[in-house]
């Protein structure tokens, strides 16, 4: 395999075959699967993406529990990937919590071209940060020196009072990595985060979700030194716990891709981006809920049905009145984009078996080309799940 890494464009041309093996552990979605899994998948991000969410597909497809991690039984929720060791090959960031109050260190796992991970004992001079509750890793170069760098969301110890935490980015450099500064005083329940240049300055900004709070922008200056700035979302409030930064209408303008628990009140909903560089629900699309499926976990994004807009995938799992619901299952709900910023729910035309009442409920999926055909498909990022829907090229969906 071959990756040119360009500055800010990754392109991915060639196929690359892996095999995970072990067996699960953590308190985040389970398994499915046991059994051996060696996958081909390839993946080529646009030209020019720099954008957290096109940036989380990647030519790997392995067990998150066959990675050599020192916290074997820890969940793994906060994980991207990336060359991060600038040698042509995918490598694996993951920074995972044991569900104590205690932090746990991120860990990077460098490919040596042949699919095998090896921990990087060195990384970061051997005393990595790390968090208590991560809950999503985002890559970007950050500081635009070129090379990838690791912000990483949590929200703290998960019960009550629910204290918080303080997100963490970590800034590569000639000489390694080194943790940027200026965040340490953003303590709050930071459940979900993107990021893109929403300001049009050629940096990379990031939108956090704060429960205990209100949503925020993290303003680059371009070094990788962030600036909160809580004045481009005034009026967005409720329990919100998944995002996305995408131009969805193609408009030009980033638009706030926002959702989290229905069954608490809040809709999951688009605030559409405009030259003001102000963002509100005054001008949205509120996307359809399902019932007794109200939490969302995950939004993914593309044109699946080749016809040239965007259309919007969540993956859902357990929320209701009923508190035995929650985070049980899982549903992937496919909306097609109508045109006029409107989108109608496709998922029992489109997907089957895209669900179920029984099965561990799903972190993240990526919408990319998994058989090499030239169509999305639907993928599960952990291989363990064994979980892959083939689009048959009109955006229609079967269990590979």
């Amino acid at each position: 395999m071959k990756l040119i890494n360009n500055l800010k464009v990754l392109v991915i041309i060639p196929t690359l075959i892996l095999s995970g093996c072990g067996g699960g552990g953590g308190t985040s979605s389970g398994s499915d699967s046991t059994e051996e899994t060696s996958i081909s998948i390839q993946q080529g991000f646009e030209p020019g993406a720099t954008d957290s969410h096109a940036l989380q597909t990647a030519a790997i497809y392995i067990k998150r529990s066959s990675l050599p991690s020192a916290y074997p039984s820890n969940f793994k929720l906060a994980i991207t990937y990336a060359d991060f060791d600038s040698d042509d090959d995918v490598d694996v960031f993951i920074s995972s919590g044991d569900g104590s109050n205690a932090v746990t260190p991120s860990e990077l796992f460098l490919n040596d071209g042949n699919g095998n991970f090896v921990l990087d004992s060195s990384f970061f001079n051997g005393s990595p940060p790390g968090q208590i509750h991560p809950r999503k890793a985002l890559t970007g170069d950050y500081n635009g020196d070129g090379k990838m760098d690791m912000f990483v969301i949590g929200h703290g110890y998960d019960h009550p009072p629910f204290p918080g935490e303080a997100p963490y980015v970590i800034l590569s450099s000639e000489n390694g990595y080194n943790l940027g500064t200026g965040l340490n005083t953003l303590v709050g329940f930071q459940h979900a985060a993107a990021s893109a240049d929403i300001d049009n300055d050629n940096d990379i900004d990031v939108f956090v979700t704060d429960t205990k709070d209100k949503p925020f922008f993290l303003i680059n200056d371009g070094s990788g030194n962030f600036t909160k700035d809580s004045t481009k979302i005034t009026d967005l409030t409720g329990q919100m716990y998944t995002t996305e930064l995408v131009d969805v209408d193609k408009d030009g303008f980033i638009d706030v891709l926002v959702t989290g628990h229905e069954q608490g009140g809040f809709s999951s909903q688009i605030l559409w981006g405009n030259n003001s560089g102000i963002w509100s629900v005054n001008s949205s699309t509120t996307l359809p809920p399902i019932t007794g499926l109200g939490t969302v976990i995950d939004i993914d994004v593309a044109d699946i049905d080749l016809d040239g807009d965007k259309d919007i995938f969540l993956t859902r799992t357990g929320g209701s009145s009923d508190p035995s619901d929650f985070y049980k299952g899982f549903k992937i709900q496919v909306l097609i984009n109508q045109g006029g910023r409107t989108f109608s729910d496709e998922s029992a035309e489109r997907l089957n078996t895209g669900h179920s009442d029984t099965a561990n409920w799903i972190d993240w999926i990526r919408i990319q080309d998994f058989n090499n055909d030239g169509f999305k498909d639907i993928v599960v990022d952990d291989a363990t799940r064994d979980l892959v829907w083939l689009n048959d090229g009109v955006g229609n969906f079967q269990p590979k």
